[in-house]
């Protein structure tokens, strides 16, 4: 008689090696993705972090940015192996940061690409303290390797997600609640700015989704207590995203969730969230499928 894996909240997840390879491979494409081969940006006039001290333009140079993508060849190699994090996990985050940091120099700030730096932060942050030995006889066994820098991984995107609610709660109080009846307002508002900035009718021969938001709009319009649910449901949605890490299930049910959150937001606004739902799937949701693929096959029952 087979036994359960015992409940163990808020741990790494007990992972194996291949299936720690395959969730590195995912997010060494997303990574690759998040680089970009150019830049025309020959100023920073706002500079902001590691601006302040350094002149990064030099990534608008000629051959800069693609001598760059081609050095992350070897490096996204080397980090899906496993092999050399030390070293290949400072340099994945310097490679997203410091272009990231140069475009947002320029007046105007996006966080498209941000969960993407933050979790190279967090598994940086890792590595160097399991190098230096930093956190000593604390890091027992299961806390140490790779398993941890995933755990770490998982906690950045839950922190991300709970420090976005609080942040909405601190700035509007319940206001986000009470007053998002008045969500199909602003859309209607920003809808009709596209239109008046171009004088182009934006749903002419135009695609599934940049029709979708007019469609959408129609629909809170219609009904706003129905906006109000999708929009309190989405905040509450973030603010108790540490359940992720309760373990295999709860972090595939909350990253699948937050998936269908973010299509939701593309929907209402047009804004695209591809890198935040490809770090959901990677990190949260794709560890229950790499467990339970071949379990369900062997007709076995479903792992935590």
């Amino acid at each position: 008689m087979s036994t359960r894996p015992p409940f163990t909240p808020f741990r790494p997840m007990d992972l194996g090696p291949q299936e720690m390879r395959a969730i590195r491979l995912v997010f060494a494409f997303v990574i690759w993705f998040t680089v970009p081969s150019a830049l025309s940006l020959t100023t920073q006039p706002h500079p902001v972090g590691v601006a302040r001290f350094f002149d990064l333009t030099f990534l608008s140079k000629p051959g800069v940015l693609t001598g760059m993508r081609i050095g992350l060849i070897p490096l996204l190699a080397l980090y899906v192996w496993g092999r050399s994090s030390w070293l290949t996990v400072p340099l994945l985050l310097s490679a997203t940061v410091l272009p990231g940091t140069l475009d947002n120099s320029q007046g105007s700030s996006q966080h498209s690409l941000q969960v993407v730096s933050l979790i190279l932060l967090a598994q940086t942050l890792g590595v160097l303290a399991q190098a230096t030995g930093l956190f000593g006889k604390a890091m027992d066994a299961p806390l140490k390797g790779p398993r941890w820098n995933i755990f770490l991984s998982q906690q950045a995107i839950a922190a991300a997600y709970v420090v976005t609610a609080i942040t909405k709660l601190r700035v509007s109080g319940l206001g986000w609640i009470t007053e998002s009846r008045n969500f199909p307002i602003q859309m209607t508002k920003n809808l009709r700015m596209q239109y008046y900035n171009t004088l182009e009718d934006a749903t002419a021969n135009a695609g599934f989704w940049a029709t979708l938001p007019h469609k959408v709009q129609a629909i809170f319009l219609e009904s706003p207590n129905f906006c109000r649910l999708v929009l309190s449901s989405g905040l509450a949605l973030e603010l108790f995203a540490f359940l992720a890490l309760l373990g295999r299930r709860w972090a595939a049910a909350y990253g699948a969730l937050l998936i269908v959150f973010h299509l939701l937001v593309r929907a209402m606004t047009g804004l695209n969230f591809r890198f935040h739902m490809a770090v959901l799937f990677a990190f949260l949701v794709l560890p229950w499928l790499l467990a339970n693929t071949s379990r369900l096959r062997a007709g076995k029952s479903l792992r935590d």
